[in-house]
């Protein structure tokens, strides 16, 4: 069968990633001639970080997704008489063509993210126009007020199936009285690490040297330096006190970024900026910076050779879970405790308005504490929250 899948990417955000790869790789076991289309915003980075041979790379800007595929979908609803003309252009033959449009947003239909309900409505219109079964894979939503209840109300019923990732997502489905709703958490956890993409990462690991000293992955985000942009945290400050006390401690550090885009300063999608200005701070024989753009697999596999990391980015935390790596996590939405309560550990999640370094260190020194225990948990939860993720995967077989 064939497949389209939007709202993720191979460059850039490799939470998005991570997502994208474990849907080809579970959908590809399940059906040996499946091939896929990924709408993306970054086609050209796309076709450099694809490896597989069954997916195809189409650009879907968000411009161009809301000014040329949406009306040329309507168009194939509304005039069957042209479909057969309006299926020349590549993204419409694709939707119709599939049995499954997959929305991978990982965060839609949220209050105070008012401006990105267009772009949340023009990923699943199409499937709905071209009568595309309709599949939201596992994403953090709501709560809902305002318009983008009225929205959500309007237009969520007709997707076939709902994903919600966590209990406080559910939590929020449940206010719109939803029929069409099941759980089953992030899709990354299903992600698996290919020997091609472990010897890669084996490189950069290799090139950060052997050392003695238990290791610690930083892993910060734009995202949150944007949001306490303007008031009197000092985002950048915050990461340089947390290294450095780490240092001081003993540690060896590894800064990293989980969503990159090189050779670009453009920061949507991009840690590398905020990486760059904290490491131009440090001065330190024991810190390491990996400036460069990893895959989803890399970056997991250098993940599970941390002994810790402290992270801002969902997906870093996924990513660490996965391979039992304990994480500790600044975040700024209920999609980081929704999962981290999977495995009882909810209390290394907090929110941004929290933000000090001194309260990090302070963290992290309970978890080198207890890190044995809390590894324990991660392996104990691990089998069922993976089992949970397997949902989305039967739900998109189950016609």
């Amino acid at each position: 069968m064939k497949y389209t899948i939007i709202a993720s990417t191979f460059s850039g955000n490799k939470g998005a990633a991570s997502m994208l790869e474990a849907s080809i790789q579970t959908i590809t076991a399940r059906d040996k001639d499946s091939t896929f289309t990924v709408f993306t915003i970054y086609p050209d980075e796309d076709k450099r970080f694809n490896t597989y041979d069954n997916v195809s790379i189409l650009g879907a800007k968000p411009l161009f997704l809301g000014t040329v595929i949406n009306p040329l979908s309507l168009l194939y609803k509304l005039l069957p008489p042209i479909r057969g003309l309006l299926k020349k252009q590549k993204h419409i033959k694709a939707l119709a063509e599939s049995g499954v449009l997959l929305d991978q947003g990982g965060i839609t239909f949220v209050d105070g993210r008012e401006k990105f309900l267009i772009y949340n409505l023009a990923t699943i219109l199409p499937g709905f126009f071209t009568n595309t079964r309709v599949i939201k894979c596992s994403q953090a939503m709501g709560p809902f007020s305002g318009v983008n209840k009225f929205i959500a109300k309007l237009t969520l019923p007709r997707v076939e199936t709902i994903c919600a990732r966590g209990d406080k997502t559910r939590e929020h489905l449940d206010t719109l009285v939803l029929s069409n709703v099941i759980d089953s958490t992030d899709y990354a956890f299903l992600m698996n690490v290919t020997s091609g993409e472990t010897e890669k990462a084996d490189v950069v690991l290799r090139s950060i040297g052997k050392t003695t000293k238990k290791t610690i992955g930083v892993l910060p985000s734009e995202v949150i330096r944007k949001k306490t942009e303007g008031t009197d945290q000092d985002y950048i400050k915050y990461n340089q006190q947390i290294i450095e006390g780490l240092l001081d401690d003993g540690y060896h550090v590894v800064l990293m970024a989980y969503s990159a885009r090189e050779n670009t300063e453009l920061l949507h999608n991009n840690d590398l900026p905020v990486c760059r200005s904290i490491s131009s701070r440090i001065n330190h024989d024991s810190f390491t910076f990996i400036d460069e753009e990893l895959s989803a697999q890399q970056l997991r596999h250098i993940i599970e050779k941390m002994d810790v990391i402290i992270a801002s980015r969902f997906h870093a935390m996924v990513a660490a879970l996965s391979v039992n790596t304990p994480p500790l996590v600044l975040g700024w939405s209920h999609k980081y405790a929704e999962i981290m309560r999977m495995f009882d550990l909810e209390s290394l999640a907090y929110d941004s308005k929290e933000m000090s370094s001194e309260l990090t260190l302070d963290k992290f020194k309970d978890v080198m504490k207890n890190k044995a225990n809390i590894e324990k948990k991660i392996r104990k939860a691990l089998p069922g929250v993976k089992e949970n993720a397997q949902r989305q995967v039967d739900a998109i077989f189950e016609k």
